[in-house]
């Protein structure tokens, strides 16, 4: 591309930039903040990006080309706008989290009549306002900056220093403007479980918030592990996606199996065996094991190792009992038996022997993170095992042997009561996963799943071929739905039980019927797709025309506190099983509209099972 060329995109981004503020052609989406202590949804932050179709989708790219263009002020000031009032227009509790450039901010002292801050006239009182400066742009005069906050504060706005630790002097900013917030980076918050070094960094930061007075958010959460130890940290405040994605719509209150999850990392758990039925942790694992100090000498050490043949490593530690590195028998002889080393080092410090770079995990690491740090490790350092430590301090040795038994009992648990077909969740996985949703706060949406017709496909095409087609259902449902909150299990049969959890469940399950019937459209012959059907028998043996195989889903939604059990819930959605059975045309839904009885109240005889469709004429 050429100099024109070139000059001519610019003018096109520029120009297109220009419209998109006009226009205020911008998506909004919210991700919640959860305080893990008070089980609740306590904000929001707002995330902006520009049209699906246009070349300003990603807000890195819109952002940067506006302050290229010198239109960044003017654009984040309509955002401003945009966002209050959809956060208002959704009446979302809490309080709204707003990312704003040091470039916008630096102006907010120039006149507070000039600005948007004061979002009153829209409903949304300053108190519940954070400012979120981000890291994306450098302060090029912190006193201006500061004084800017100052102001805002002033009229009742919070401040909080966002992705801290990436960026532009993320812990000169958070000394010398002092926020109310400090949003630690998502690198690390992930794998901080099994990550040392990240996890005294996060600890660095929980300290220096304590001397401040910030109040610390952990962005970025993904794994039930790290909410465990970060948690136990003393952090209270999570935004990621194991706790909500970012959402147009997003629900004010937890959902359903959150309460669930949060229960499970409270103080306690992490010690002792683990409840029937839980996963096991690294807690569970650890092992009391010899341990020495600096202050002991390479002879020391030997003389350890000597003692004892079953010991195969030896943590060092400091004063106040964290892992400096591990001594490992065969390294620790392999450099004994070098010419002169007890003259040489035999006095010398154990340090001089120890690897290190131990792996080391925290009690609460799962089993998954701990098996795949441990599959990465040189496979001559396995039969060492690993470190288990609690809060920074060493607590214990585990065996590489005694977590691949675990992860093995766990895949044989899980595999136990999975369908051996489809690889989903069975029965009781379902009914379990069902009854806890039941002892939540939040609703959810129940469906019930059929292949109609399916019978009439698996006696003409054969065994293999359905059992192609319930596969390719599986799959399909698992696609569909959000693997972070919704969950999906395969009855039996052709038959599956799926549970929905966001605001747009009608759109995700239409679009799952819509998608099955154009997979499904490429497992038939031509000549059945042109007629429609299949030719065949009904079940007393009299020639019958079966429409094509499709979807049908009886859909349950059901309010919190409205049924008391598994058990109700597949009795109140007889009725929308039986209806989404009698639909014509290929695959759909039948929504049931009406309350099923609530807790206490009898629920109504149900009606014998429907046979099979009466045959064309």
């Amino acid at each position: 591309m050429n100099q024109g060329d070139e000059a001519l995109e610019r003018i096109d981004l520029q120009r297109h930039l220009d419209e998109l503020i006009e226009t205020q052609a911008f998506s909004i989406h919210f991700q919640p903040i959860v305080d893990v202590s008070g089980l609740s949804v306590v904000g929001h932050e707002a995330l902006t990006r520009g049209p699906a179709n246009s070349p300003l989708h990603s807000p890195l790219v819109l952002f940067d080309l506006a302050a290229q263009f010198g239109r960044l002020v003017a654009l984040e000031r309509t955002l401003v706008r945009l966002i209050a009032q959809r956060f208002v227009a959704l009446d979302l509790p809490g309080r709204l989290f707003i990312n704003v450039t040091a470039d916008t901010l630096s102006r907010a002292s120039d006149s507070q009549a000039s600005l948007e801050w004061n979002l009153t006239h829209l409903g949304l009182a300053p108190h519940r306002v954070v400012v979120e400066l981000t890291e994306t742009r450098p302060i090029l005069d912190l006193n201006a900056m500061r004084a800017s906050l100052d102001v805002l504060k002033a009229m009742g706005f919070s401040i909080a220093l966002d992705d801290l630790g990436e960026g532009f002097a993320g812990l000169r900013r958070w000394s010398e403007l002092r926020p109310d917030y400090v949003k630690v980076d998502r690198h690390f918050i992930d794998g901080v479980a099994i990550d040392p070094l990240k996890l005294q960094f996060v600890r660095s930061i929980c300290e220096m918030a304590d001397s401040s007075g910030a109040t610390v958010i952990a962005e970025g959460l993904e794994d039930e592990g790290d909410l465990r130890v970060l948690s136990r940290m003393g952090i209270h405040l999570f935004q990621g996606y194991l706790l909500g994605r970012p959402q147009p719509n997003p629900r004010g209150t937890l959902r359903a199996d959150l309460p669930m999850l949060l229960d499970r990392i409270k103080p306690g758990r992490e010690t002792g065996p683990s409840a029937p039925g839980a996963e096991l942790t690294a807690g569970d694992l650890a092992r009391p094991n010899p341990t020495l100090h600096p202050a002991h000498t390479c002879r020391d050490a030997i003389a350890l190792l000597q003692s004892d043949p079953a010991l195969y490593a030896v943590p060092v530690l400091d004063a106040a009992a964290r892992p400096l590195g591990v001594l490992r028998s065969a390294q620790v002889f392999r450099r004994t038996s070098e010419r002169y080393f007890d003259e040489l080092f035999g006095k010398r410090s154990c340090t001089e022997l120890m690897d290190p770079k131990p792996l080391v995990f925290d009690v609460s690491a799962s089993l998954r993170q701990m098996s795949e740090a441990v599959a990465s490790q040189d496979d001559r350092l396995l039969g060492d095992g690993f470190l288990i430590t609690r809060h920074g301090a060493f607590c214990g040795v585990g065996k590489s042997s005694e977590l691949m038994r675990a992860v093995s009992d766990l895949q044989v648990q899980t595999a136990r009561h999975a369908n051996p077909l489809s690889g989903l969740p069975g029965n009781i996985a379902i009914e379990r996963h069902l009854d806890a949703l039941l002892k939540g706060s939040a609703a959810f949406v129940v469906v019930h799943w059929d292949l109609a017709h399916f019978k009439a496909f698996n006696d003409e095409y054969g065994f293999a071929a359905g059992d192609d087609m319930i596969r390719m259902t599986a799959d399909l449902l698992r696609r569909g739905m959000d693997p972070y909150s919704d969950f999906v299990g395969h009855v039996g049969g052709d038959d599956f039980v799926q549970v929905l959890m966001g605001p747009d469940w009608e759109a995700q399950l239409g679009s799952m019927a819509q998608g099955f019937d154009a997979a499904a459209n490429g497992m038939f012959r031509g000549a059945h797709l042109q007629a429609g059907g299949i030719e065949g028998l009904d079940r007393q043996g009299r020639a019958c025309f079966h429409p094509l195989v499709c979807l049908r889903g009886g859909v349950l939604q059901v309010e919190p506190g409205q049924l008391p059990h598994a058990r109700a819930i597949a009795t109140a959605m007889t009725s929308a099983r039986k209806e989404s059975k009698r639909m014509a045309g290929r695959s759909g839904l039948f929504v049931e509209r009406r309350k099923p009885p609530g807790v206490g109240t009898p629920p109504p005889t149900p009606s014998p099972p429907l046979g099979e469709p009466p045959c064309a004429p």
